[in-house]
């Protein structure tokens, strides 16, 4: 059932946004290495204490499993590139770079799952998609930031961001293949175990601390790492459902980006400008187009 992805791809929205607006204090605090490692650890003992309830019998034959091994290889890679393109750009530069990997999925998926897609629901997708590139974009900050630095200083973070964006594409297809075959914490626990081990594994190589130092576990990083066991499992299920679409899901958890910045506008007194306020209308109206053609 199509209205189905949809539910699950605004759930995993709701919860990757908040989560993305929580992880700016909590990167400020201990760094992003830390951030992205103990909010993982938090998401995996959040999977291990809910599989009795969600897949009491865990099944997860091995050429998925294989898949899964790979994606959570790639996802460790994504997050690395994303935080790179973050701290060298721009983030109104960057952020609707990255913000593309639906778009990605949705090519991959076609080419590679078989996915077939009516013309309303390309037609849907692809507004969401522009939606939420016009969301994340914030032409005050960029013209701010091109006092002194010039055009230079925008295209910094573009190549990494454009990775992050490639490589997250493929991760969701993997994810997309597998899902329907495992159970449904057999996604998001193996992408978790294979960027812990590899986040400890390589911290020297890159030249990142690790150690667990005091508040590691604090609040916030427990409602992070809550919020994405959430909405990961919210994706798994809104693919793997009987009818469900990895492109519909992908495409509106993307609206994270659009969550995030109403937290700003609500709690930090932000103004969303012209731009983003068409982003947040073309969003919301490709969702609705999705949610009527499910009727």
């Amino acid at each position: 059932m199509p209205n189905l992805s949809v539910i699950a791809g605004l759930t995993t929205a709701l919860c990757w946004g908040t989560g993305d607006y929580l992880s700016r204090s909590q990167s400020e605090r201990m760094g992003y290495y830390k951030t992205l490692i103990y909010s993982m650890m938090v998401t995996f003992l959040v999977l291990v204490a809910l599989t009795p309830v969600v897949s009491p019998e865990l099944s997860a034959p091995l050429i998925p499993l294989a898949v899964l091994l790979v994606a959570g290889v790639l996802n460790f890679v994504a997050f690395n590139f994303l935080y790179q393109a973050f701290h060298r750009g721009v983030v109104s530069v960057v952020a609707p770079v990255a913000y593309t990997y639906p778009a990605i999925t949705t090519l991959l998926s076609i080419f590679i799952l078989g996915t077939v897609l009516q013309s309303a629901e390309i037609l849907a997708i692809a507004g969401i998609i522009i939606g939420v590139v016009l969301t994340s974009t914030r032409f005050s900050e960029i013209k701010r930031s091109t006092i002194g630095k010039g055009s230079a200083g925008l295209t910094a973070g573009f190549i990494p961001a454009a990775a992050a964006s490639l490589f997250f594409g493929f991760v969701y297809v993997g994810v997309g293949y597998a899902a329907p075959l495992v159970s449904l914490v057999i996604p998001v626990m193996i992408l978790r175990i294979v960027g812990i081990a590899m986040g400890l594994a390589l911290a020297p190589a890159l030249k990142q601390s690790a150690r667990p130092t005091k508040g590691v576990f604090s609040n916030g990083i427990i409602t992070m790492g809550i919020l994405e066991a959430v909405g990961f499992l919210s994706l798994t299920y809104g693919i793997s459902v009987p009818g469900g679409s990895l492109p519909v899901v992908t495409a509106i958890s993307g609206m994270g980006g659009a969550v995030a910045a109403g937290y700003g506008l609500v709690l930090l007194k932000e103004r969303l400008e012209p731009n983003q306020i068409i982003g947040v209308v073309m969003s919301l109206l490709g969702v609705f187009a999705l949610l009527y053609l499910g009727a």
